[in-house]
């Protein structure tokens, strides 16, 4: 009971209560599933053409679009859910109250980050019987779904961890709601852009050198584009530019340093997410220990 009682989150119970009380929840998650539900029979019904019999590499291509199109809105509507989690209490001028009650910095940090995630998690599972309209044609291996509702977690929990500690640096909630957003592009650019000009980069540098064109390229490029989310995604479906690596892995010739991309980006996810709390919980407290000393 000790053990219970520690691991207790007053605040994110008393979000999760506020939450699903009020019929905003509902009615939010009706809609959802009613516009995505209305894109994918739409674009099944216009892919079918009126013919008698489903092919199951057109439910490939629906459970694709499905996936891209949730992992999109995943990306549009995460930062914004946390990223004013703190300053709004800064806003409102509750934090300091809440700072001087028994709630440890930690379970203030952890409790508002789960709970701005809690309902967009419970968007994405609601929405498993779309996936299960996709997957009872064939086509869709269950390895790949598993894939996909891992990289969506993972990816709500790295961003979402990102806009908390903007929100706990940033006074005003529209800056760090700017800030969140900006970090979101400049990441998901950045990292494809620096996949371009390193690839360009070794083209360069074999032309100068006249390496024989069967002679592999360098791989840190590619390990550079596993922590882009739209890469990553289409790689789950042998989709993008990871395709070295399916045709080894196919050939069963894959290298051991050749490390899969899908994990890649779960391992930098995962310490971007830990990095991120405990740097919010870091600074917000009240009084802080030096990170060095003179």
């Amino acid at each position: 009971m000790n053990v219970i009682r520690k691991l207790r989150n007053p605040v994110l119970i008393n979000e999760w209560k506020v939450r699903m009380r009020s019929n905003r929840a509902a009615w939010v998650t009706t809609l959802y599933l009613l516009v995505l539900g209305g894109i994918v029979l739409t674009f099944i019904f216009l892919r079918i053409n009126f013919e008698n019999r489903y092919d199951p590499d057109i439910s490939r291509e629906i459970f694709m679009f499905l996936s891209i199109l949730q992992f999109g809105m995943i990306c549009l509507f995460t930062p914004g859910l946390t990223a004013g989690v703190i300053s709004g209490e800064r806003e409102r001028q509750t934090l300091s109250v809440l700072l001087t009650t028994n709630l440890t910095a930690t379970k203030l940090i952890l409790g508002k980050w789960l709970a701005s995630l809690s309902f967009m998690i419970y968007l994405v599972m609601a929405s498993l019987p779309l996936y299960g309209i996709v997957f009872l044609y064939g086509g869709i291996s269950p390895i790949q779904l598993v894939q996909v509702f891992g990289l969506y977690l993972v990816t709500m929990l790295g961003l979402g961890s990102v806009g908390v500690l903007f929100s706990t640096l940033m006074k005003r909630t529209g800056v760090s709601i700017v800030l969140t957003y900006a970090f979101l592009f400049a990441y998901t650019a950045g990292t494809f852009f620096l996949y371009v000009v390193a690839q360009e980069m070794i083209d360069y540098q074999r032309r100068m050198a006249n390496l024989h064109a069967m002679q592999p390229n360098p791989v840190w490029p590619e390990w550079l584009l596993s922590l882009n989310p739209l890469a990553v995604g289409l790689h789950v479906f042998e989709e993008g530019v990871f395709n070295r690596f399916h045709d080894l892995k196919a050939a069963g010739n894959l290298p051991f340093w050749m490390i899969d991309p899908y994990w890649l980006y779960i391992l930098f996810f995962v310490l971007l997410t830990i990095g991120s709390l405990e740097l919010s919980i870091y600074l917000i407290k009240p009084v802080r220990k030096r990170l060095w000393k003179r």
